[in-house]
């Protein structure tokens, strides 16, 4: 299919012409008389030997068939050669002598007499083909001829619009006939040579069929200015014309005004161009919040009445994690689909729990869904993706939940909502939650940031022991923990200390505080502050890797020694056997009831492992718990351990959620390099349990816990299993 038609010089090729396209690159051009039934050869009768050619048969509107080939020719001998069409006695012989030049090639008359497809033919080889074959997209003498040739086919091509601009990412868009369904070639021709469009075009039915709206894109310092778009498929051949109008508008300031706003072309804006540069990135995210879709629900609120919404959708790397609700009481609903550009919908696989709606919007039983999509990179970029309900007709009704946010934080707050902690079963976290989870911690911990330190006072030369203790908005034991501290002669001459802030909005108040205690207690304090909250485990980290002693000693914000003396014989445990990888205190609560004792790995009711501590609520002096014993591990809250070791077990694992689990996890992998660890009875502090991780919202809701268990129970219920069978039996009573 050609819209337009050149007019056609007179100029046959019964005799085969050598013509020049370039100055290394010639064309011979012939129509035999015969038919042309095999692939035509062409030899050069001295067995010279060119640097590259190619052939095309192509079409005459007469019946018979112009053969083109294509040589590449460095120098300049003489040339004999000898053509065959692949008929008996369809021969010709052509010389060639450099002296007497070469006719220069004359698309009008390469394309004359052709059929309309063998023009799109012939079209397409030079430009997609022979132009990268012969290394000719960026000669001039070659874009000359590409123009011309364009214009022998098409003397008159619409005009396409380079439409928006993100940075050298140009947006080109047309009209097509509705038959060009499958562009299989595009390529943009300028002054600056010839260039494929980058990513996968759109190409969809509009105007109610009538035509088809194209929009792709093409890497470009400067606007597109006299330049042809030519497109190509089974269908034939389109040709566009792209004239200077100015620097186009920006993404966002083009989709505003755009009359075309297709959902297929939004999500397929948001789908390539989103994982193209980090400034596309940011512009298809920047369309999406400035002109958010109408969030759409199926159905309405009644007796009797079926109604259906998603209410979050949130895009990680591998899929989509999406959870609603349903009433569907006449049983109208077959299935819940996620639209995914360019493929298929997708079902998906709803895990369903009972819910209410509260008494504002009719106090209705309803079934709340949780489902993961695994759709890859194709949805990962997008706020609102698009859902249809399959209903049981036969019909579909499109689905679009409200925005989602695009802040790594709140994404997974909001993650962290979608199942109540009482639903959040094996199956659910395994199939549902479990990978987007994961992506969404990363997502959160890569963009913590660099943290900044603050020095306070003289640093102590060469501690013994470095003391890291985290800091999350609550403030109120810093004064009795550094009093303690400073009582304790041994801990304020061998001991440095460092406070990680993990609330870095509160700097200079902390920074404030804790300048008040270095003149009131003389200690030096070095104050490490996170660029963004990272959540326990790579604070903890972060104060390691600035730590200067052989020893680690992680204590929670909220830990105070009862007397002096405590770290001393923690580390001193520790220099006696190389075989100890960590050693833990009692902690006691502020009525003196045990907080622990030790920790423990025990089954809830779902048979999962999880944290326990030793005769946890028994009264401080609890004979048993005063017993210092190998046990399975000890609670972060207090652990002293070797640097080295430290460093070799990897630090704290970050991918558990907000702060919980990381210190049996760090005890699990000491255990796997063979070291053991200690629990010391007649070491005591005071541990006011949790309060600062009651702070963190994302906690509260409950499902981090869950999954924390759950993703520990996957890494290592073996060697649990393990160390219970062993520590447990002789433990004997001690089942505290």
């Amino acid at each position: 299919m050609l819209e337009t038609l050149g007019t056609y010089a007179e100029s046959p090729f019964d005799a085969p012409q050598f013509l020049q396209l370039t100055p290394e690159v010639y064309l011979v051009a012939w129509d035999p008389a015969h038919t042309v039934n095999a692939p035509p050869q062409l030899e050069e009768m001295s067995s010279r030997k060119f640097s590259a050619m190619a052939s095309v048969r192509l079409a005459l509107l007469d019946g018979r068939s112009r053969i083109v080939w294509a040589l590449g020719v460095k120098d300049a001998a003489p040339l004999r050669l000898k053509l065959t069409a692949g008929t008996v006695g369809s021969g010709a012989e052509l010389a060639f002598s450099p002296e007497s030049g070469a006719v220069a090639a004359d698309p009008f008359a390469l394309t004359n007499g052709l059929t309309q497809n063998a023009c799109a033919v012939l079209v397409t080889t030079i430009l997609n083909t022979w132009s990268g074959m012969f290394r000719l997209s960026r000669s001039r003498s070659f874009l000359g001829f590409a123009r011309k040739l364009l214009h022998s086919v098409n003397d008159a091509p619409p005009v396409a619009d380079c439409v928006a601009c993100v940075g050298e990412t140009r947006i080109i868009e047309t009209l097509l006939n509705s038959e060009c369904a499958d562009v299989t070639s595009a390529v943009l021709i300028g002054d600056d040579g010839i260039r494929r469009l980058e990513t996968e075009p759109f190409n969809a039915l509009y105007n109610g069929g009538k035509n088809r709206l194209f929009v792709g894109a093409v890497s470009s310092a400067k606007a597109p200015s006299k330049s042809f778009l030519v497109l190509s498929g089974p269908w034939g051949l389109a040709i566009r014309r792209l004239e200077s109008g100015g620097e186009p508008r920006s993404l966002g300031t083009w989709w505003a005004a755009n009359t075309r706003k297709l959902p297929e072309l939004r999500d397929h804006l948001i789908t390539r161009f989103g994982s193209k540069t980090p400034e596309t990135r940011a512009a298809v995210r920047d369309l999406q919040l400035a002109e958010p879709m109408p969030a759409r629900r199926h159905g309405a609120l009644g007796e009797t009445a079926s109604f259906c919404a998603v209410e979050t959708a949130l895009t990680v790397d591998s899929g989509v994690l999406a959870g609603g609700w349903m009433r569907d009481p006449g049983r109208s609903y077959a299935g819940l689909d996620l639209l995914v550009p360019g493929l298929e919908p997708q079902p998906l696989e709803l895990h369903t729990f009972d819910g209410v709606l509260p008494e504002s919007q009719g106090g209705y039983a309803i079934r709340k869904f949780v489902a993961f999509a695994p759709a890859g990179a194709k949805m990962k970029h997008h706020i609102q993706p698009r859902f249809e309900l399959r209903l049981a007709s036969g019909e579909r009704a499109s689905l679009v939940p409200p925005p989602q946010p695009g802040d790594a934080v709140d994404s997974r707050a909001s993650a962290l909502g979608v199942v109540p902690p009482r639903h959040a079963s094996d199956d659910v976290i395994s199939q549902c939650l479990a990978q987007p989870f994961a992506e969404l911690q990363k997502r959160f911990i890569d963009q913590v940031g660099t943290p900044g330190e603050i020095t306070i006072g003289a640093p102590v030369d060469a501690p013994t022991v470095s003391i890291v203790i985290p800091l999350y908005k609550v403030y109120e034991f810093i004064k009795p923990q550094l009093a303690a501290f400073a009582s304790d002669r041994w801990l304020a001459e061998n001991a440095e200390i460092i406070f990680v802030l993990d609330s870095p909005e509160q700097a200079t108040h902390v920074e404030d505080l804790l300048i008040g205690f270095h003149l009131l207690y003389g200690l030096p304090i070095r104050l490490v502050v996170m660029e963004q909250n990272g959540g326990y485990a790579l604070a903890c980290n972060a104060g390691a890797a600035r730590a200067k002693g052989r020893y680690l000693a992680m204590i929670n914000s909220d830990v105070v020694p009862t007397g002096s003396g405590w770290l001393e014989q923690l580390c001193a445990s520790l220099m006696m056997d190389e075989q100890v990888g960590a050693v833990g205190a009692k902690l006691l609560y502020a009525d003196n009831a045990i907080q622990h004792a030790g920790l423990k790995f025990i089954h809830d009711e779902k048979k999962r492992w999880f944290n326990h501590h030793y005769f946890k609520g028994f009264p401080r002096f609890y004979a048993q718990a005063s017993l210092s014993r190998e046990v399975p591990g000890v609670t972060g809250a207090c652990l002293v351990m070797a640097r080295s070791d430290f460093e070799q077990a990897g630090g704290y694992t970050t991918d558990f959620i907000i702060g919980d689990y990381e210190d049996s996890d760090l005890c699990l992998k000491l255990r796997a390099s063979n070291k053991k660890i200690y629990y010391l009875g007649d070491v005591e502090l005071y541990h006011f349990e949790r309060i600062s991780i009651k702070k963190n919202g994302d906690y509260t809701r409950g499902v981090a816990s869950q999954y924390n268990r759950w993703l520990q129970q996957l890494r290592w219920e073996q060697e649990i299993m393990d160390v219970m069978s062993s520590i447990g039996a002789r433990d004997g009573v001690l089942a505290g």
